[in-house]
């Protein structure tokens, strides 16, 4: 395990922190993730089991806390190879509403992709995820340079990895599958009822994992407008974001974070340049 001091807030990367961790440190972050995941999604039905699977059954894993040692949020990765290429697989970033918005979300996503990419021995993986989150997009395409863009065409070469990563997603990294198999629009790269259900009748549904609290951006409408324009996100459907990792946009966003919160502790940022 790594531990970083940033402002007031300790970040912990651990590799593999299902072997790494020993059992009572993983207890005592499971009771803690729980209704910190709980709050963050503003979700009640996130389980043990959820947390199990985002925050320890993962390649890389990065718990933030408060100066206290209490944690506030979390983020992980895992690998998966399509048609031969590393995707690094970006799961749930968590962090409580109260801390969001500083720079501390960021710094969450970077840091876990700069540590597994580093056990990537110079090799350039792909960097994918899928988020109905209009920030977490933002992030993504605007400043790691992730498809889709706004006003830049998705190039070809993408597409036949997207659609077979979409698979994997709902096949490895998802709690529903649609009877309809995976509705992936390669125009857009939507999954369309990504995130959905089975009532008591038996009856499918989609909806959005953030219910009415959708993290719309403060600033910037053009990205807001977008995903309202391209997602139905009351039924389910989501962005699956995937491009090449590109180590000078994603230290540079390590940059621009640690300089927001604490631009005096240079360690966390010293730890990933090359």
């Amino acid at each position: 395990m790594e531990t970083f001091l940033v402002d007031k807030y300790i970040f912990n990367l651990v590799d593999d922190p299902n072997n790494k961790l020993g059992y009572e440190e993983k207890e005592s972050i499971l009771k803690q993730a729980v209704p910190v995941a709980r709050k963050a999604f503003r979700n009640e039905a996130v389980t043990e089991t959820d947390i199990i699977t985002h925050a320890f059954d993962v390649s890389t894993a990065v718990y933030i806390k408060d100066k206290t040692g209490n944690l506030i949020g979390f983020s992980s990765c895992v690998q998966e190879n399509v048609l031969g290429k590393i995707i690094i697989h970006l799961k749930g970033t968590v962090l409580l509403p109260d801390y969001q918005g500083g720079g501390l979300y960021s710094l969450l996503i970077v840091l876990r992709i700069l540590a597994e990419a580093e056990k990537q021995n110079g090799n350039s993986p792909l960097i994918g995820t899928r988020t109905q989150s209009p920030i977490v997009y933002y992030t993504m395409s605007e400043k790691l340079g992730l498809y889709p863009k706004l006003n830049e065409p998705t190039p070809n070469e993408l597409i036949n990895t997207a659609t077979l990563y979409a698979q994997i997603i709902s096949d490895k990294h998802s709690d529903f599958h649609p009877s309809r198999g995976v509705d992936f629009v390669q125009d857009s790269f939507i999954i369309k009822r990504a995130y959905g259900g089975v009532d008591e009748s038996g009856k499918e549904f989609g909806y959005c994992l953030y219910g009415n609290n959708v993290p719309w951006l403060r600033n910037n409408e053009s990205v807001n407008n977008y995903v309202k324009s391209h997602l139905n996100l009351n039924d389910g459907d989501a962005f699956l974001l995937l491009g090449n990792y590109d180590y000078k946009k994603t230290f540079g966003l390590l940059i621009e974070c640690v300089n927001k919160l604490a631009p005096s502790q240079p360690a966390i940022v010293e730890r990933f340049r090359r």
